[in-house]
């Protein structure tokens, strides 16, 4: 399989997307899929959680830190 790079907007190059007039691909979107699924599932493409927070009732300070463009990862709202 071969390896994406997942900067800017080279992702629309192989999934394609309508917005910006580009040819969507489903098999090249299935091979998307199972590569990134394989890459969280082993590790080999981690996700950053920057910040969880505990509940809604924290969802507009969270909101707020979002704003602040301070994140370097994920901001997580856990129900």
């Amino acid at each position: 399989m071969p390896t994406f790079c997942f900067h800017g907007y080279k992702v629309f190059d192989f999934t394609g997307n309508r917005h910006f007039g580009l040819v969507q691909d489903e098999e090249a979107f299935a091979r998307a899929k199972e590569f990134i699924g394989q890459g969280l599932a082993d590790g080999s493409l981690p996700i950053t959680i920057d910040r969880e927070f505990q509940g809604l009732e924290k969802l507009p300070e969270a909101m707020q830190y979002m704003s602040s463009n301070l994140a370097s990862g994920k901001i997580v709202i856990t129900i």
